[in-house]
């Protein structure tokens, strides 16, 4: 049998190396900054977001909250939708 996934509405924000601060205002406290990256506090640990990453909110799972992931995945998963 083949499935497809149901469409779900996300917010993400792509980390270009300068919008720190949106990133961190997008995170709000769910962030770890020891480092000059907003490395994103996840029940399975501190997860590095790399120049380039989208940082994705989750819409059903609030204990995880956030998470990043790489372009090439994001960008085969969404379609950007209109404002």
């Amino acid at each position: 049998m083949k499935y497809r996934k149901k469409p779900v509405e996300i917010e993400a924000i792509i980390f270009s190396g300068d919008n720190m601060k949106e990133c961190l205002d997008f995170i709000g406290d769910n962030y770890d900054n020891t480092l000059n990256y907003p490395n994103i506090i996840t029940p399975e640990g501190v997860m590095r977001v790399n120049v380039g990453d989208y940082i994705i909110k989750e819409p059903f799972d609030k204990e995880r909250g956030f998470y990043p992931c790489k372009p090439d995945i994001f960008l085969k998963t969404y379609d950007k939708l209109e404002d």
